[in-house]
């Protein structure tokens, strides 16, 4: 059995610093076979994803109806904040089932409509929201339920979680390419339907979130979806990266990936093959952005996101560079910092936020810096039209490199270590291995360390 002392997670070298030490979270079993789980799932999201478009346009010949299938994930994120709200209310569990039977369902119509040959844009688009807000239910549910899940390793739990879901964007468009010759653009759809169900016998086996404790601490709690701002407010460090990561989206989003796409064919004049590639190196250096931060086993969230925030904005300036060597690495050095902001920002979540209103908090985030993506394919276009694609660069690298300012001003803040730890939510944590349960979950925290709950036998290990 696991000694408090080894289980508890650490402060870093000092009271003032604000550096993360804990465990990897694949020393326990559990979590290896959860991330499994998810993993799987993710794949089947990410094939669905290249799969339905594709087959819209063959049925239908429209872009219009590729760009309304498109639309049903932003529109499923202005739930974000409501699902965070239920997941603070009544546990993150009440989310994560229901929300895998109605990505399943939904799948399931889409699939049988696709089948009698008679599909029309409306029903695809019903079909595909309710994908949509099904999957946006169920992440919601693990993503707020994992620090009771893992107590010994939240923070590097929720980096590598994040990691396996950058490895599936990469790895379920290979799996499209690679299966359409023999199953069919149908085949495909169905198989993705039975990803949904990998994460149902995860939880099966008794991984899963905790449930609430009904009359235990958080009874009588403000619940209103205010409390999750004031907490974003409430810490610098908090609004410093959702400051970020809003400038993050509007500089590097989807109107400046169009723009490299762009610049690619009509300044270099790749082959469609070759811009395929380099896209394929953006999303690994992205990836192997994300894995060195979530890898470590010392994090300090100020300095990588200055390292990345520094990394994008080098990397969009070099891009104004005409010369392609340089123009390559930039695009390279970009991603990797995009990834590494991007996997702090997502851990650095459950180190500071508080847990009573982590799932509120997290929804208004997730609905703020989605807007700001938003925001990015409107004003490239016309930043373009106005200087030339190497004049857009420029200013989204001077724009980026704004974020380093604001991240300078707030050192001081970044020093302090966390506050106490928020009153206790009212849910009760299983045993490790999904059995009795035991003491309420506690979410750990950066300052003099409270005994951590003991890894039962043979279920986590140092």
């Amino acid at each position: 059995m696991s000694s408090p002392a080894a289980t508890t997670p650490k402060a870093g070298p000092a009271s003032g610093s604000d550096a993360v030490i804990e465990p990897s979270p694949f020393q326990n079993p559990r979590f290896t076979v959860f991330a499994a789980g998810n993993a799987i799932n993710n794949i089947g999201e990410a094939m669905y994803a290249t799969a339905l478009p594709l087959l819209a346009y063959r049925l239908t010949g429209s872009l219009a109806i590729m760009t309304l299938l498109a639309a049903a994930v932003p529109v499923g994120m202005l739930l974000a904040p409501s699902l965070g709200w239920v997941a603070d209310r009544w546990g993150p569990r009440v989310l994560v089932v229901p929300g895998l039977l109605l990505q399943a369902a939904a799948a399931l119509v889409m699939n049988l409509v696709l089948h009698a040959g008679t599909p029309t844009p409306a029903s695809l688009f019903v079909c595909a929201l309710l994908v949509a807000i099904g999957a946006a239910a169920y992440r919601t549910g693990w993503m707020t339920g994992v620090p009771a899940m893992f107590p010994d390793c939240p923070v590097r739990a929720r980096g590598t979680l994040n990691s396996l879901f950058f490895a599936a964007t990469l790895i379920g468009p290979v799996v499209f390419s690679l299966c359409l010759p023999f199953m069919g653009y149908e085949g495909l759809l169905w198989l993705n339907l039975a990803t949904f169900f990998a994460p149902v016998a995860v939880w099966a086996m008794g991984l899963h979130p905790p449930r609430v404790r009904p009359g235990g601490p958080g009874t009588g709690r403000n619940w209103k979806l205010s409390e999750g701002w004031k907490a974003i407010v409430a810490d610098r460090r908090v609004l410093d990266m959702l400051i970020v990561q809003v400038v993050l989206a509007i500089t590097c989003g989807a109107g400046f990936q169009a723009l490299v796409v762009y610049s690619l064919g009509h300044t270099w004049h790749l082959s469609d093959r070759a811009v395929s590639a380099v896209i394929t190196v953006m999303n690994a250096c992205m990836l192997a952005g994300n894995l060195l931060v979530a890898q470590r086993k010392r994090i300090r969230p100020r300095i990588t996101l200055t390292l990345g925030m520094t990394a994008c904005g080098v990397s969009l300036l070099l891009l104004a560079v005409p010369w392609w060597p340089v123009f390559l690495a930039a695009v390279a050095l970009g991603a990797l910092g995009e990834g590494a902001v991007l996997s702090t920002v997502v851990m650095m979540r459950v180190k500071y936020l508080p847990g009573p209103v982590l799932g509120r908090a997290s929804g208004l985030m997730w609905l703020i810096t989605g807007g700001a993506a938003l925001l990015s394919p409107a004003v490239t276009p016309v930043l373009t039209e106005a200087v030339g694609a190497r004049g857009t660069f420029l200013v989204l690298g001077l724009g980026a490199c704004s974020a380093l300012w604001y991240l300078r001003r707030g050192r001081e803040d970044w020093a302090r270590p966390s506050a106490p730890i928020a009153p206790e939510s009212n849910v009760q944590e299983e045993s490790p291995c999904g059995k009795s349960p035991k003491q309420p979950a506690r979410r750990p925290t950066s300052g003099p360390s409270e005994p951590a709950p003991r890894s039962a036998p043979g279920c986590a290990s140092r």
